[in-house]
């Protein structure tokens, strides 16, 4: 469903996601070692201890040896790599792919107070849903986007 608010909602989305750099684009990023350090030692540790363990034994041979490797560089590999996925109105309330990364976003991410200030003072919502969202405001000390979507996609 495509209305002025969910447009309006899109443009501040928009704004944010271009704020924080999100563009569902993979990155390099060292960020999982330095945050995980000890978990990444120990993986490398118990690399190192299966490794030693293929060598020693007789049952296994280069062929086992090879494929630990290169299964440790492809688990690597993606540790390696960070998604920024963006914000979309259309996200909003469904089971979407990227949620997977960002969670329930939309029940998580503020809205800032000039925004929720220009809906108010604008005319893309009626009088009563203008009053529903300053009860909620009031009740809450702020609102998600959740709360706005929801004010006509119920």
């Amino acid at each position: 469903m495509n209305n002025d608010l969910n447009l309006f909602l899109q443009e501040e989305l928009n704004r944010i996601n271009k704020e924080e750099h999100r563009n569902d684009r993979p990155y390099f990023d060292f960020s999982f070692i330095r945050q995980y350090s000890g978990l990444y030692t120990l993986m490398c540790f118990l690399f190192v201890l299966t490794m030693g363990i293929l060598l020693y034994s007789d049952s296994f041979g280069t062929t086992e040896y090879i494929v630990c490797c290169l299964i440790f560089a492809v688990c690597n590999f993606f540790f390696f790599f960070h998604i920024n996925p963006s914000y979309q109105v259309k996200d909003i309330d469904r089971g979407a792919w990227k949620n997977c990364y960002t969670g329930d976003w939309f029940m998580e991410v503020y809205v800032r107070e000039e925004f929720i200030q220009s809906l108010l003072n604008g005319s893309i919502l009626t009088e009563a849903e203008k009053k529903t969202l300053v009860s909620q405001y009031e009740k809450k000390g702020h609102l998600y986007f959740a709360d706005i979507y929801r004010l006509r996609n119920k």
